[in-house]
């Protein structure tokens, strides 16, 4: 009987020890996982998966392939309570992808103002300008987006030396 205790035993620590030690070094891999299923979960449009993770963590500043953040995507699909609860994560709305657009620049070209008016209401710089040289205004100017490009404008930081 004490020989089947000691070989179950030998056993569990045979087996568990090296679960531990690929727990460890799978501490990487999950923070992956859940970049990746955070970035899933935007492209899903899963509010319930979105809040789940941003509750336990994940980084909202995270990126996809092309560099594009989980707000920039939200910005993409153009759903207003999504970047709502971006928003809520204090993501850096400055961000920039590949192409050095900005979430702000990738709801100008969309065209949807109450996105564009979260973004610049939450700090988001419409003065920069993406790799090919434009800012937002002249990016919702050439898709079309009058109405986003006049509010950018109007919203202007104007600053007066002596």
């Amino acid at each position: 009987m004490k020989s089947i205790i000691i070989t179950i035993i030998a056993i569990s620590i045979a087996t568990f020890a090296p679960l531990k030690a690929m727990q460890a070094d799978n501490t990487n891999n999950n923070d992956f996982i859940v970049a990746e299923n955070l970035i899933e979960a935007v492209n899903d449009i899963d509010f319930i998966s979105l809040n789940v993770l941003l509750a336990e963590g994940a980084a909202v500043d995270t990126v996809d392939q092309a560099g594009n953040s989980p707000l920039m995507l939200a910005a993409t699909i153009g759903n207003p309570r999504m970047i709502e609860i971006m928003l809520a994560h204090n993501p850096d709305v400055n961000r920039r992808n590949d192409n050095g657009e900005t979430a702000l620049m990738i709801a100008s070209a969309n065209g949807i103002l109450s996105i564009v008016k979260d973004l610049k209401e939450n700090g988001a710089n419409p003065e920069l300008r993406n790799n090919d040289g434009f800012t937002s205004s002249q990016i919702a100017i050439r898709n079309g987006h009058a109405s986003v490009a006049q509010f950018l404008s109007q919203s202007e930081v104007v600053t007066f030396s002596r």
